[in-house]
């Protein structure tokens, strides 16, 4: 076996499969809600939680072992 193979890694949980907030409107406390952002040093991209407190341009999500994050709305999306 000369030829190279590349193994593909499928990843069912992409970003583009998930509509997220715009804004607080359609955002309740206690609503389940998955974190979709990528900064370096925060939670988890795919994490899930639940949101504890409103603010105007972000919640305070509870993501269990992850920790309690401070999170822009255009970073959570609803949970199917």
């Amino acid at each position: 076996m000369n030829k190279a193979t590349q193994l593909t890694l499928s990843i069912k949980n992409d970003k583009s499969d998930y509509a997220t907030f715009q804004n607080g409107l359609n955002i309740n406390n206690g609503q389940k809600v998955r974190y979709l952002g990528n900064v370096s040093g925060g939670p988890i991209t795919g994490s899930m939680g639940i949101v504890t407190k409103l603010y105007a341009n972000k919640a305070v999500v509870d993501m269990g072992l992850v920790g309690t994050w401070n999170v822009p709305y255009y970073f959570l999306s609803e949970t199917a």
